[in-house]
């Protein structure tokens, strides 16, 4: 195994990505810190850990609050000795967001201000927070979770359905960061990425499909899991381009890149951007 005797947090675990990226570690040999913001789901993610015989501590909590993020490192150096891996997968979009009518930029600040909390400050402090320790260790491995909307300008008719402009900026930003942060703690041993996931089914996508068969008149009457899995087949080239492998994307897909990126495998990469598509976005 890979990662026997690792020790490694994972930030928004509960479920889809995240729970994947977990057990993919814990596959390798690695205990897991799992931070989710449901109970249920952080319990449920962190029992399947132990199940696959490894340690795990569940760490129910908004990530996204500063006190969270240095109780979440604190208890993982007092049960777990020490951090060797952070994966950064706390992100989306915020479930609601201030629609009322108190001036023409409201709606858009409190939008934007959600979007920096999930998708960058959030794992901008815990990168900080858990930076020092690694130093310290002189050994670390982060990785952090980004999107392809962060790469390239996403057709108009998706931005206006499912993904807003302030998501692609702020994964931008994270992807900008990680690049910054890799150059400023290489010389300590730690290697910093990113890795992109394309589309992928997560209870978000899933959500997304719904609203998409029921208010897209070209749409209606698909069956929402269907109209998804047209995705990867580019049955919809004007909203989402091509897929060449013309396969869907998988929870375990974004997970086994996480391990490559944390394991010996990944030793010389640092301050990369790995897209996880099947070829839906080029380099």
């Amino acid at each position: 195994m890979k990662l026997t005797n690792k020790v490694a947090i994972v930030t928004a675990a509960g479920r889809g990505i995240g729970r994947s990226i977990a057990l993919c570690l814990a596959e390798e040999g690695a205990d897991v810190v799992v931070n989710s913001y449901s109970e249920d789901t952080t319990t449920r993610t962190a029992g399947d850990v132990q199940a696959l015989g490894r340690r795990a501590l569940a760490m129910p909590c908004d990530i996204t609050k500063p006190d969270a993020i240095t109780h979440v490192v604190q208890e993982t150096l007092n049960n777990l000795g020490k951090i060797d891996i952070l994966v950064n997968n706390v992100g989306a979009g915020p479930k609601t967001w201030n629609t009322a009518d108190a001036g023409p930029l409201s709606r858009w600040i409190d939008l934007w201000d959600n979007m920096y909390e999930q998708n960058l400050k959030a794992p901008v402090l815990m990168c900080e927070a858990v930076v020092p320790h690694m130093m310290e260790q002189k050994s670390g491995k982060i990785v952090n979770i980004a999107s392809i909307a962060g790469r390239v300008a996403l057709p108009l008719k998706l931005q206006k359905r499912v993904v807003p402009q302030s998501y692609s900026a702020m994964k931008a930003g994270l992807i900008s960061y990680t690049q910054t942060l890799a150059e400023r703690v290489g010389p300590h041993n730690i290697n910093v990425n990113c890795v992109c996931p394309g589309i992928v089914y997560t209870d978000d996508w899933a959500d997304n499909s719904t609203r998409m068969v029921n208010n897209i008149p070209e749409f209606q009457g698909q069956d929402a899991r269907e109209w998804f899995v047209g995705i990867a087949h580019g049955k919809y080239p004007d909203m989402f381009g091509s897929t060449p492998l013309g396969r869907e994307q998988m929870v375990e897909d974004i997970g086994r890149a996480v391990v490559y990126f944390v394991s010996d495998d990944g030793l010389n990469i640092t301050g990369q951007t790995l897209n996880v598509d099947g070829g839906m976005v080029k380099n």
